[in-house]
């Protein structure tokens, strides 16, 4: 009876074959795929390798033939998902036609017309650029604390009950909306005071204002005739009566820029409260949603 003699050839330069599986390894001896490259030479003598040690490998799998950068068991043809931190795939230029390239092919064009560097992928006769629609901005907010303002005094709506922000773009503490990115923008604000006894000809107006350059971008006017203010006109009689109203404006911003909404009003000699619910739980409270600021990137 002939016995089965297993074989394992050293190499020079680090190489290692398993004779019996047809394994090769460079930097270990305990090859896990047809060929094992284990670039810091940090792998166990036996058994499988720990995430760590194998993200600076390269194993091409035995059975499937796909390749792992870092990744034991490679799931696709080329596979670099390893525990490490540098899982980049860098591309760089061609010249080649989309035609000559082949549907799929993916290359990093350089060239900055019209839009800049991008990736582009070819549908075997064009090369298309890869386009990632960014997440736009959306602002939601009201207000439920009550703040007062005074007259004659521009002053911006702080402390804002933020309800939406889908990039994480509004500071509800100072009442600013920072611009993602160069762009077009939607503000729309709703107010409402509490009730007083408002002057003849007086006015409330919305500003848009950038705090860094202390520059108002837009303004909005609603004006307000006299109440009851105990003349003879009236009879004697006073009324309180409650100014709202609503802005819009579409703003072109660049990135960065920042804007906050500010309220000057004239309808007394004193301070009026915005106002505010009681209950911010309950939305059937008569005092709730009187006070809000959306804001909209097209």
């Amino acid at each position: 009876m002939r016995k089965k003699i297993h074989k394992t050839l050293v190499l020079p330069c680090c190489f290692l074959i398993n004779a019996l599986n047809g394994q090769v390894g460079m930097g270990t001896n305990n090859p896990q795929g047809i060929l094992h490259v284990d670039g810091a030479k940090d792998n166990s003598a036996s058994g499988a390798p720990t995430a760590t040690q194998v993200s600076n490998d390269f194993i091409v799998n035995k059975t499937t033939g796909f390749i792992g950068a870092g990744v034991l068991n490679p799931q696709v043809q080329f596979d670099i998902r390893s525990a490490g931190t540098e899982n980049a795939l860098g591309l760089g230029t061609t010249t080649m036609s989309a035609t000559a390239a082949g549907a799929g092919a993916t290359r990093y064009d350089v060239n900055n017309i019209p839009v800049g560097a991008k990736i582009e992928v070819s549908d075997g006769a064009v090369w298309h650029k890869a386009y990632i629609a960014p997440q736009k901005a959306v602002i939601v907010v009201r207000k439920i604390v009550s703040q007062s303002i005074p007259s004659a005094s521009a002053t911006t709506i702080i402390n804002w009950n933020e309800v939406r922000d889908m990039s994480n773009s509004f500071d509800p503490s100072s009442g600013e909306f920072t611009a993602p990115r160069n762009g077009t923008y939607t503000f729309l604000l709703t107010f409402n005071f509490n009730g007083a006894v408002i002057s003849d000809g007086s006015r409330v107006e919305s500003q848009f204002y950038n705090p860094t350059t202390s520059t108002v971008l837009a303004s909005v006017y609603k004006t307000f005739g006299q109440s009851m203010t105990g003349t003879a006109d009236d009879a004697n009689s006073t009324r309180s009566t409650q100014a709202g109203g609503s802005s819009t404006v579409t703003l072109t911003l660049t990135a960065g820029t920042k804007v906050s909404v500010r309220l000057y009003q004239n309808l007394t000699s004193g301070s009026i409260p915005l106002r505010v619910t009681t209950d911010s739980s309950n939305p059937a409270n008569p005092d709730d949603g009187f006070n809000n600021l959306t804001i909209i990137e097209h």
